[in-house]
């Protein structure tokens, strides 16, 4: 605790700052300071620490400066390297909650998150190809950890209880989800030249509306996918709000209008949300734990069994959207 001190004051000084209090707030430390509050932020990755700052950068010279970005040190620079760990200042935004937007809000969410996605891929992340080799590789690995499992499963005496055997029955669907999931995320089409890297993910916790604007927060921990993954999320969860498609549709107009999307990209999202992770990880955990006694068990499994389900409307809805790029693939299962 006293060297991370020594190195805390160390890193504060490279900065025109003079720091009152010092709190420890998760993945970051809130500072309290002459020229207010400050979050200092903790990079293990420099790669990615360099990849941050050039996209955040490259989307304030193309004029939108409603992001986060890092404070200068003493001596311009944009951020502090120790013993191969980087370190960023940036101001921190008191009391800011996030928010469920309006259909206009949505649509001015779409234009951002494509203009980050184009500062992003301008921003070139070296390893980009390996992100989808990750994702792939993961996919399948869980593939095949539930077709194991089922096979064991199949093999078990007989006379365990309904629940345990409703649970087992639900494996078929499962496998057939990740199977799909698995095929497009290998789809031939996918250009491997066109890739870019972008984050994990996109929430709710990454807007703020401040001043009458839309502002883009936070992404300073995010494990690193490709695009667009982390959109994919974000559908998901406006489209959970309502279960209609207003909202998704105005988001996905308005990325359009600044970057229209490749019909690969279509195929990423589906391949993304068409994935059971969810629900594998709780029958999984069902099975392996012996919750066959479990009726909460069953019914989280059962509620989100249902959302899987409703949220093939908004895959097929986004599968009929690609069919305006001349290769549809609304007709084939997801």
């Amino acid at each position: 605790m006293a060297r991370e001190r020594i190195q805390l004051s160390y890193i504060c000084q490279r900065y025109k700052i003079r720091v009152i209090d010092v709190k420890a707030r998760g993945d970051h430390y809130l500072l309290e300071t002459n020229r207010g509050p400050k979050e200092l932020h903790i990079w293990p990755r420099l790669d990615v620490l360099r990849w941050s700052f050039a996209w955040r950068e490259q989307l304030a010279r193309q004029g939108f400066r409603e992001v986060e970005r890092f404070i200068r040190t003493r001596d311009a620079k944009p951020y502090v390297v120790v013993r191969k760990t980087g370190f960023t200042l940036n101001d921190h935004l008191r009391d800011v909650e996030t928010f469920s937007p309006t259909s206009e809000q949505a649509n001015q969410c779409g234009q951002i998150a494509a203009r980050m996605h184009q500062a992003q891929a301008m921003s070139e992340y070296p390893q980009v190809v390996d992100l989808l080799r990750r994702e792939q590789s993961h996919a399948e690995s869980e593939v095949k950890r539930a077709r194991e499992l089922y096979q064991q499963l199949k093999q078990s005496p007989k006379g365990l209880g309904q629940s345990f055997r409703w649970v087992v029955q639900q494996f078929p669907a499962l496998l057939e989800r990740m199977d799909r999931s698995v095929e497009l995320l290998h789809s031939p089409l996918l250009n491997e030249e066109l890739l870019a890297a972008s984050h994990l993910s996109l929430g709710p916790e990454n807007w703020a509306w401040l001043d009458g604007k839309l502002f883009l927060h936070g992404f300073y921990r995010s494990t690193l996918s490709v695009q667009p993954r982390d959109m994919s999320l974000y559908l998901q969860y406006l489209y959970q709000q309502d279960e209609t498609f207003e909202r998704v549709d105005a988001f996905l107009d308005g990325y359009e209008q600044i970057k229209p999307l490749r019909y690969e990209e279509y195929l990423l999202m589906l391949a993304f949300l068409a994935f059971p992770a969810p629900t594998w990880k709780q029958v999984e955990q069902f099975v392996t734990d012996g919750q066959e006694s479990d009726e909460e068990a069953v019914g989280n499994i059962r509620q989100t069994l249902q959302k899987q389900q409703d949220l093939d409307h908004l895959l097929l809805h986004l599968a009929r959207r690609s069919e305006r790029l001349g290769r549809g693939i609304a007709n084939e299962p997801i």
